[in-house]
């Protein structure tokens, strides 16, 4: 049967594993909408277009499969590119798709009328026009493909009004949905265990790649038999649970430091490990990543296998097979290291009481996580003290912006997390200064009954920038922002909110955030802390 190109587009998206559809309604493309309304799949609007590509970001990520957001020309494509960067530099697959003025009136002034595709070139796997109604199931097939082949990443697909209004013909979509293996090469394996054989002070990085491997649920399995001590990165956060005695946190600095022997499995060494200078330099690096070029980067390895990590990890662990007892000094070593730092973070976390340690803070949203919570970090200084206290239960149970540093991510990213897994208790975690950017979204998670609990770390300042500032300058531009009652803002937009000075009043105002079954946010006035002095990265 006959139909238009937009209830193509959206049987194709759906074809392909589009769950739902986010959006901010515009006319070029709402002919979309109403093939997802055809097909049941539900459409998600929000406020603002970075919202909706933040949230077809997350459901990449929550789903391991493909996110998909389509957005108006002109302003709707502007206004999504963050999300894009993100992705990009998140390595998480993703569909954008722009819409565009009729092809006839193109170069004469049309409304809303850019060169979009010139514009998301540089930070898509590909970015392209479709031309035809027709060529729709072709043009989405090869999308997918991009987006989830080699280093994953997003797709643009700019789809004229008279493309998607148009009909199609009796087109037939038949889409495959499934991502291709990248498997490792064997003498890269065998190499990678000769030097474990050898090593006396392993360690075992594990970064967000893995999230994607189609080896992803048996990760947790390949580290226990390997047996390393080992340390999370990105979207690997989660792996291990909460108490696993292979997870080590505290003690990074120090292992990598004395480390002999050092996995880097999907981990680039970007500002996070000093580009390499944060390892041992007489450490052998064993390096795996879908990237060949991250391979050579800032510092080569021994061993550099090109490849999906979760592959390696499979195949090393059929390769060898440690001792029981490996590395027992060492890990012992670490735990000490491990109990020691903890037992500082308890510590400096008693010692105010009003307003709220940050470290306290996060202590206590971990106290009531869930083998099923999802946590979300989006913030600056109040996510870098959570990392330290808040422990995911599982994998892709974490979700930050990633290393491109972005803000305004936790709202949209909770709302995916949501709709996609109702069952689960959702947390997220703001800094005052990144709630600025999306914390409108509350009226859309208002609007389509989705509670999550927002807990702002209110201090007042863009303190990660300000912390900087003051021992630089001796004195802080641009940084201040006022104690500002964002929880009266939620309770406006149909929410729950509340305002917590006093740490005594912290674990009831969360109760009742989570037990309020209405999209909720606890603003905490944090005090100053020198936990993370020195911290910042640029």
């Amino acid at each position: 049967m006959s139909q238009t190109g937009g209830k193509v587009i959206a049987r194709a998206l759906r074809d392909i594993g589009m769950t739902h559809l986010f959006t901010l309604s515009g006319g070029h493309i709402m002919e979309i909408y109403e093939g997802c309304a055809d097909l049941g799949v539900p459409v998600i609007d929000f406020r603002h277009e970075q919202a909706a590509g933040f949230a077809a970001e997350a459901a990449a990520r929550l789903t391991r499969r493909i996110g998909v957001c389509a957005v108006t020309a002109g302003p709707g494509v502007m206004n999504v590119v963050t999300a894009v960067a993100n992705a990009w530099r998140s390595q998480t697959p993703m569909i954008v798709i722009g819409g565009q003025a009729a092809q006839p009136t193109l170069g004469k002034g049309a409304l809303q009328e850019m060169d979009h595709v010139a514009v998301l070139a540089p930070i898509t796997k590909w970015s392209v026009r479709v031309p035809s109604p027709r060529e729709i199931p072709d043009y989405v097939q090869r999308a997918f493909e991009a987006a989830t082949s080699g280093v994953m990443g997003p797709v643009f697909l700019e789809c004229p009004m008279d493309i998607l209004f148009d009909r199609a013909g009796s087109v037939v979509v038949e889409m495959d949905g499934r991502v291709a293996p990248l498997p490792v090469g064997e003498r890269e394996v065998q190499q990678a265990a000769e030097l474990l054989r050898q090593a006396q002070r392993p360690v075992l990085l594990l970064g967000s790649q893995i999230l994607f491997s189609p080896q992803a649920p048996h990760i947790k399995a390949l580290v226990e038999v390997l047996s390393l001590p080992t340390y999370l990165n990105g979207m690997a956060r989660g792996l291990l649970g909460a108490e696993h005695p292979l997870f080590f946190l505290h003690s990074r600095k120090a292992a990598l430091a004395q480390a002999d022997v050092v996995i880097l499995a999907g981990v680039p060494l970007d500002f996070r490990l000093n580009y390499g200078a944060s390892i041992a330099e007489g450490a052998q690096l064993i390096r795996i990543d879908r990237d060949a070029g991250e391979l050579q980067r800032n510092r080569p390895g021994a061993v550099n296998a090109h490849g999906d990590p979760g592959d390696f990890l499979q195949r090393l662990a059929q390769t060898f097979k440690p001792p029981l007892t490996a590395w027992r000094e060492w890990k012992e070593q670490l735990l000490a290291e491990e109990q020691r730092r903890q037992a500082q973070i308890h510590a400096e976390a008693a010692t105010s009481t009003r307003p709220v340690n940050p470290l306290r803070l996060g202590l206590e949203i971990d106290k009531l996580l869930t083998p099923k919570s999802i946590v979300i970090g989006d913030g600056g200084d109040i996510v870098g003290s959570s990392a330290y206290t808040i422990r995911p239960r599982g994998l892709g149970q974490w979700l930050d912006a990633g290393p491109l540093g972005t803000l305004g991510a936790g709202a949209p990213y909770a709302i995916a997390a949501k709709l996609l897994f109702p069952e689960s208790d959702v947390w997220v975690v703001f800094g005052d200064g990144a709630f600025g950017l999306n914390g409108m979204e509350y009226d859309t998670a208002v609007r389509f009954n989705l509670p999550f609990v927002g807990v702002i770390g209110n201090d007042a300042a863009w303190t990660q920038i300000k912390r900087a500032q003051l021992p630089m300058y001796g004195r802080a531009i641009a940084t201040d922002l006022r104690l500002t009652r964002y929880d009266q803002m939620v309770e406006a937009l149909g929410g729950w909110g509340c305002f917590v000075e006093d740490t005594a009043e912290l674990p009831e105002a969360l109760e009742r955030a989570r037990a309020s079954g209405k999209p909720a946010l606890v603003n905490v006035h944090i005090g100053e802390t020198e936990f993370r002095k020195g911290s910042i990265s640029m």
